[in-house]
């Protein structure tokens, strides 16, 4: 049995080394810089041994990161030599999937060229909701799904956030000001804002009012263009987050009830395209946190 590190670690090893930047690695990947980070780390601590050294000027490779860079670059070109190779025998095959659709603008957009990597033989059509010849679906909810294979993915970490332009004023000043941007689930409003105020101990005063939205993406944008402050999924504002035109407000941050389930119909369970996408999400989620 072989003894190998994460071959996650290992890419953004690759990477990490070819930039000599945590942060070009970081949107090479299509990744969060802190995601970048805590692969190395787990490599380093997987090996023993110091694979950068940082300081103010940046960071450079040590010895041991000098003598690992060739052999990790020659190991994924083979991979994607052969992977290529196997691939080109193949008859192309289509992977139906559901998204949700806040989950399919935020998350997995952003997501697409690294999907396309992995999976080079697979033509993807994607639906915002569920239909017959859907191979498997992400949905939005806050339990299994009954008479199929359905795994729990991400769970919710809401947070308070704002425009930018609004952060220099105290949260709870802009609390009782700004109007609060709530989101819509099968016509009822999510307790977003509910189970917020609770969790950092403020009066519910108001939270009835404030700007209704069909998708968390609608308030997403609001949010973005200062039209008030939203309670977000953390999940879904990677971007917002790692390019400023969102702000937290609070470290007050409540996890779940909702989450995001990985739904498959027992007929579709074993075909391998569908498998190697479950195994993607996984693997990108876990980047991620």
């Amino acid at each position: 049995m072989r003894r190998l590190p994460s071959l996650i670690a290992l890419r953004f090893f690759e990477e990490t080394a070819q930039h000599l930047s945590f942060n070009r690695a970081a949107k090479s990947l299509c990744v969060t810089q802190g995601a970048v980070s805590r692969q190395i780390r787990i490599l380093e601590e997987s090996l023993g041994e110091k694979l950068f050294e940082r300081d103010h000027r940046g960071i450079r490779l040590t010895s041991a990161g000098t003598r690992l860079l060739p052999c990790v670059s020659e190991a994924f070109d083979l991979l994607e030599r052969g992977t290529l190779a196997a691939s080109s025998e193949k008859a192309r095959r289509r992977l139906v999937i559901a998204l949700p659709p806040t989950f399919a603008t935020q998350w997995f957009s952003p997501r697409l060229p690294l999907l396309s990597a992995a999976l080079p033989d697979v033509d993807l059509s994607v639906r915002t909701s569920p239909t017959a010849d859907c191979h498997c679906a992400i949905r939005f909810g806050t339990s299994a799904l009954p008479g199929a294979y359905s795994e729990l993915m991400a769970v919710e970490r809401h947070t308070l956030v704002s425009a930018p332009s609004l952060a220099g004023e105290p949260f709870e000043t802009l609390l009782r000001r700004l109007p609060h941007l709530h989101v819509l689930h099968e016509g009822e409003r999510l307790n977003f804002w509910s189970d917020w105020l609770n969790a950092a101990d403020l009066p519910g005063d108001g939270e009835d009012d404030g700007i209704e939205f069909s998708t968390l993406e609608q308030a997403i944008h609001a949010a973005r263009k200062g039209a008030g402050l939203a309670i977000v999924d953390r999940n879904m504002i990677t971007e917002e987050l790692a390019n400023g035109s969102l702000v937290p407000l609070s470290d007050v941050q409540v996890t779940g009830p909702h989450g995001y389930w990985l739904d498959i119909a027992r007929e579709n369970v074993q075909l391998a395209h569908v498998q190697a996408f479950a195994d993607w999400v996984r693997q990108q989620i876990m980047v991620a946190e």
